[in-house]
């Protein structure tokens, strides 16, 4: 119970900080989804693949680098077609882009898309290709649009609404619910869970209190997505406790060790000081930035070319973090 407690706060405390965000690809397809919005795919990168073939030259550059974690590993998820030819928006769908995905950080975005269209290749014909594509392309963009998102509601409840319209505003409903329905739906009932659990504070019987405290818990324990979502809520609900008191490094460590046990507070204290490391390199990028913006006596070249030197220190990962939080208003300053 406290390795699952510990990785669900960590996840909550990365949805508001550091969470790893992705670059896509730049085709432009619409999706053969019935009732669904167009998916476009947005950011820089490299275009479609022709779906017809891969050339053998190509293919040997898609060879896993020396660093896999996915090497000696067997592919999850799938893409299946119905019986239009279409492809199927579904779960499976979406384990097998976030199985390609466990390699980010350890390949380039273009490498691990590249991988993805070489397994999916000889299995789809062209069009379907292209429009599985295309929602990777979405899918990989809302993911990373979405730590932003998050970062911006101002709490746990209202950074899950603002996510879940994203969902459906970059998606679709149909992909959206394909895609997150399940794990909305826990959430939900985790939401219920929290307010019963807080709920038997009021109870004066202390033996009703405690009857009502043990069915929660059989029902959780029947339910193991949901208890995982009530963790994580709880954890959420905790980080952003911290930041509205002000909670010292001490106050953190104490709170935490208390719910989810040492190992998980030491932890969760290091990502706080990694955390503040990245939120002062965030603000240096932010002021410095903000001046070359204000400089009139730069040409266009220049003042390129100076917003591209800020950047140079920071790695990939954190350059498409940078770029995501520009984009959607939340550098400092801002």
């Amino acid at each position: 119970m406290r390795d699952t407690a510990l990785g669900l706060a960590m996840a909550a405390v990365a949805v508001l900080s550091i969470a790893a965000v992705f670059a896509v690809g730049g085709v432009l397809e619409r999706p053969l989804l019935l009732s669904s919005a167009p998916v476009i795919s947005s950011g820089a990168g490299g275009k479609l693949a022709d779906p017809d073939g891969v050339a053998p030259a190509e293919a040997a550059a898609l060879t896993p680098a020396p660093r896999d974690s996915l090497r000696d590993t067997q592919i999850d998820g799938a893409a299946a077609l119905d019986a239009l030819g279409r492809p199927r928006a579904d779960r499976e769908l979406r384990r097998l882009f976030d199985y390609f995905l466990a390699r980010s950080g350890e390949q380039s975005p273009e490498a691990i898309r590249s991988a993805l269209a070489l397994h999916l290749h000889p299995q789809l014909p062209p069009p379907a290709l292209a429009t599985v594509l295309a929602w990777y392309d979405a899918y990989v963009a809302l993911e990373r649009d979405s730590v932003a998102t998050a970062q911006a509601a101002g709490g746990a409840d209202a950074a899950f609404e603002r996510v879940r319209a994203l969902r459906r505003e970059r998606l679709g409903v149909a992909l959206a619910d394909a895609f997150y329905a399940q794990d909305e739906a826990d959430y939900r009932l985790a939401q219920q869970r929290a307010q019963a659990r807080g709920a038997l504070w009021a109870e004066s019987d202390p033996a009703q209190r405690a009857r009502r405290a043990a069915e929660l818990n059989d029902e959780a324990a029947a339910a193991p997505a949901v208890q995982a979502s009530a963790q994580w809520h709880d954890a959420l609900a905790q980080e952003q406790r911290f930041e509205r008191d002000g909670a010292d490094p001490a106050a953190r460590y104490a709170a935490r060790e208390a719910q989810f046990g040492a190992a998980a507070a030491q932890r969760l204290g290091e990502l706080d000081q990694r955390r503040a490391q990245w939120q002062l390199r965030l603000r240096s990028y932010a002021a410095q930035r903000q001046r070359v913006l204000a400089d009139g006596g730069l040409s266009q070249d220049q003042r390129r070319r100076r917003l591209d030197a800020l950047l140079a220190g920071f790695d990939p990962n954190e350059r498409r973090r940078v770029d995501a939080l520009t984009r959607n208003g939340g550098l400092p300053g801002q």
